[in-house]
């Protein structure tokens, strides 16, 4: 997969990744929902401009839905790059193709099992989402955009809320009121309201995993994203799910944590690209 690359969008930076003759080049920018199409476009073509090579494929993950493998129909945490076309990038590269995030992880995910294991992966970024695949093929519904997780609607005493609004790393840092490296801090401290937060976002995550389990029955389930770095929280949302779900799905479920979490989209992105 010499001379590919994948592109990592997510909604607080964007991480470029390529690798060749044995040496790896990445770089991280910021983003956020006021990033625009012609900044991402101008950062890759600046990190392209700096490798020993010129691509032949770029991969492109996005927080969203994904048209056709080339077009963004809409993502809620970017929303300046809605209707971002593959195109805006041909000059770059001979093949250029967008592929969701959570699909990027999993076919990260996928190429390290056989492939009639049922396979799911769960993202927990700035929102949450989910994607399956099994005997080989992705379960995409039909326009391929299955797996939106963070939208499924959760009751709570405040009224009918998103899995996103209660569970999310930036519903974490809204309740919690602080950024991330100050939460961080908290927990490490043992601050109980820092903790209390970060508990209760994972019980309602648990309850989206248990979800899954109930609808899917996978195997085995991968769990991925920058929240996970709060400490409790993944524990929490695995306590949760293994109360919610029927113990039979449960027992034949193996979860697991990501163990390259930083990196799993953009690769997962860059081999989208390099077998399409």
């Amino acid at each position: 997969m010499d001379k590919y690359i994948g592109v990592d969008i997510g909604g607080t930076k964007m991480l470029m990744l390529a690798e060749y003759e044995g040496d790896t080049f990445t770089k991280k920018v910021p983003t956020g929902n006021k990033s625009t199409k012609e900044y991402l476009k101008n950062e890759i073509e600046t990190f392209i401009k700096g490798l020993p090579f010129q691509p032949e494929g770029i991969g492109v993950a996005i927080p969203g839905l994904v048209e056709q493998n080339n077009r963004v129909l809409v993502s809620d945490v970017l929303p300046g790059i809605n209707g971002m076309d593959s195109s805006c990038l041909k000059n770059m590269a001979n093949k250029v193709v967008f592929i969701n995030d959570v699909k990027a992880a999993l076919v990260k995910e996928a190429g390290a099992v056989e492939n009639n294991i049922a396979l799911a992966v769960v993202m927990v970024g700035t929102g949450i989402a989910a994607g399956m695949k099994q005997n080989g093929h992705f379960i995409n519904g039909s326009k391929g955009w299955s797996g939106e997780l963070g939208g499924i609607p959760i009751p709570t005493e405040a009224g009918i809320r998103t899995l996103d609004e209660l569970a999310s790393g930036a519903a974490i840092l809204k309740t919690a009121k602080m950024d991330a490296d100050a939460l961080k801090q908290k927990l490490k401290e043992g601050d109980r309201s820092a903790c209390k937060v970060v508990e209760q976002a994972g019980k309602f995550l648990g309850i989206g995993l248990a979800t899954i389990i109930q609808l899917l029955n996978p195997e085995k389930l991968v769990i991925g994203g920058g929240t996970l770095q709060y400490e409790g929280y993944l524990e929490s949302a695995i306590r949760q799910a293994e109360e919610s779900a029927f113990p039979e799905l449960w027992n034949v479920c193996t979860i697991e944590k990501a163990q390259e979490a930083q990196f799993m989209v953009a690769l997962g992105a860059r081999m989208f690209a390099y077998d399409s």
